[in-house]
C-alpha cells in the first residue's frame, strides 16, 4: 500500500488516535492497525544527543510522570520516561508505557503502515529524513510534514512527499514542489480544494473528531483528514446499543465535550470523580436503531452533589459539543437533582429552558438510581424505575435524537448499564 493507492478522503490516525489510545506511543500505533487504520501520524523532535523522540508537546509534563523540556533529554533518559496513561487518558492502559524513539517507530511500522511524521521542533526535518533514509523505508509509504515552509523545501529537495501544514496557499506550495497542504478544518472551502487540485496539490484538513464537521468537509473535496478519533469518522454513529464501560476503553465517538475527561471505575462504571464544574462526554457510537422512537435505560450513581447540582443525560440531533446547550442543534437534557427532582430541559440553537418537572425520592450519595428516558412521536419522558415520579413533555425538538451525552451540572456522578432499546 502506498499513499497514491488510497481513496480520496482517507483518514490519518493523529498521534495514533489520541482520543482512544495513549498518544504517540507504540501501543497507540498497534491499536490503530488493529482497527484497520492505514495511516499513522507522529510528532518528531530532536533530543539533546541528536536522537529523535516522538512527542507532541515541547515538555514531557502532560503525558509522562516527569517534567522538563523534550530537547533536554538524551536517548537514554528518553527511554526511562514513563507514561501514566491510566491517569491522563482515563482508561485501562496502565502506567508503564513510554514515549518511543522515532527509530523504534520505523523499525516496527515502516513497511507495515503508511507513516506521516511531522518535524515538530525547529531543525528536525533533516535528521528526520536521515532516519527515514537509513531505515530503507519506501518513500511512497511516507508523507513528511511541517508547519515550516523552509523545512518542507528541505524534504522536497531530498525527494520526499511533503505536506505543508497551516498553508492555504496552494500556488506557493506548487511553486516549491510541495504536493500537499494541511489546512485547519474551519478554513477549508470547496474553492480552496478546487484551486489546489488544479495545481496538482492535495488538501488535508486537521484536526477533525466530530461527524458533523466531517460530513460538512467531505463534499468540499478534501483528500485526507487528520483525526484523533478516526474509527468514529469512518464507521459513523449509533453502531452500539450498550455501553462498554466495563472494559475500560474509550469507545469510538466517546469524546469529552470540554476540558474534563472523566474516567472509568473498577465497578464497570464511568463518570466524574470530584465535585466541580459542569462537564459532559459524548457517546457518539452508542445510540438507538431508530433515533425517532426508543427507550434509554441508565443507572446513575450520585457520589456527591452540591445544593443545585445534578446528574445529566443529553439527547441531541447533532454530535456538536454540549456545554449546557448546543448551538446549531436541538434536543433535551434530562436531570436528576439531589432532592429527587426529575427535570426535562429543551434546548435549540443555544437556548435552553425547563419544559417539565416532577418530584421523586431524594438521592442518597453512593446509591445507584435506575432511570428511563422514553422518546416517541408524542413526546419525551424521564422516570425512575425504582421509585414513583415521572416528568414528561410534548415533542418539540428535531425528529431524530440520535446523539447521547452523559455528564453533570456539578458534583461527582457515575454511569453504567447504558442501554438503548
Amino acid at each position: 500500500m502506498r499513499f497514491a493507492d488510497l481513496p480520496a478522503g482517507f483518514l490519518i490516525a493523529h498521534r495514533g488516535g489520541a482520543l482512544q489510545a495513549p498518544e504517540n506511543t507504540l501501543e497507540a500505533y498497534r491499536w490503530a492497525l488493529r482497527q484497520g487504520l492505514q495511516v499513522l501520524e507522529q510528532d518528531v523532535q530532536v533530543l539533546a544527543d541528536g536522537a529523535l523522540g516522538v512527542m507532541h508537546d515541547g515538555t514531557v509534563d502532560r503525558t509522562t510522570t516527569s517534567t522538563g523540556n523534550v530537547c533536554d533529554h538524551t536517548a537514554a533518559s528518553w527511554k526511562r520516561l514513563r507514561i501514566d496513561a491510566g491517569t491522563y487518558l482515563g482508561g485501562n492502559w496502565g502506567d508503564d508505557l513510554r514515549p518511543p524513539l522515532f527509530e523504534e517507530v520505523l523499525a516496527e511500522f515502516g513497511g507495515r503502515a503508511l507513516l506521516c511524521p511531522e518535524a515538530k521542533s525547529p531543525g528536525t526535518m533533516a535528521p528526520m529524513l536521515d532516519a527515514l533514509e537509513s531505515s530503507g523505508v519506501d518513500r511512497e509509504t511516507v508523507l513528511v510534514q511541517s508547519f515550516s515552509r523552509p523545512e518542507c523545501r528541505v524534504a522536497v529537495e531530498r525527494g520526499w512527499q511533503t505536506l505543508w501544514l497551516g498553508s492555504t496557499d496552494p500556488a506557493a506550495a506548487a511553486a516549491d514542489g510541495i504536493s500537499w497542504i494541511g489546512v485547519e478544518a474551519q478554513a477549508v472551502t470547496s474553492s480552496l480544494c478546487r484551486s489546489a487540485h488544479t495545481l496538482g496539490v492535495k488538501v488535508a484538513c486537521y484536526t477533525v473528531n466530530r461527524l458533523w464537521r466531517w460530513r460538512n468537509l467531505k463534499p468540499c473535496g478534501v483528500d485526507a483528514c487528520f483525526s484523533d478519533d478516526p474509527v468514529y469518522l469512518r464507521d459513523g454513529a449509533r453502531r452500539h446499543r450498550r455501553d462498554a464501560f466495563a472494559g475500560g476503553d474509550w469507545m469510538p465517538g466517546m469524546q469529552p465535550d470540554g476540558g474534563v475527561r472523566g474516567r472509568f471505575h473498577s465497578d464497570g462504571s464511568f463518570g466524574f470523580d470530584a465535585e466541580g464544574s459542569a462537564a459532559w462526554v459524548l457517546l457518539g457510537s452508542l445510540g438507538p436503531a431508530d433515533p425517532s422512537a426508543f427507550t434509554l435505560d441508565v443507572a446513575m450513581c450520585v457520589d456527591g452533589l452540591g445544593e443545585d447540582a445534578a446528574g445529566s443525560l443529553v439527547l441531541s440531533t447533532t454530535d456538536l459539543p454540549f456545554d449546557g446547550s448546543v448551538s446549531g442543534g436541538e434536543g433535551y437534557e434530562f436531570l436528576l437533582h439531589r432532592d429527587g427532582r426529575l427535570v426535562i430541559r429543551r434546548f435549540g440553537d443555544g437556548v435552553g429552558a425547563p419544559v417539565a418537572e416532577a418530584g421523586s425520592t431524594a438521592v442518597v450519595a453512593g446509591d445507584w438510581v435506575p432511570l428511563r428516558v422514553t422518546v416517541a412521536a408524542a413526546g419525551v419522558s424521564l422516570a425512575r424505575t425504582d421509585a414513583p415520579g415521572a416528568a414528561s413533555a410534548p415533542a418539540a425538538a428535531g425528529p431524530e435524537l440520535g446523539f447521547l451525552h452523559i455528564g453533570r451540572r456539578g458534583g461527582a456522578v457515575r454511569f453504567q448499564e447504558v442501554v438503548f432499546t
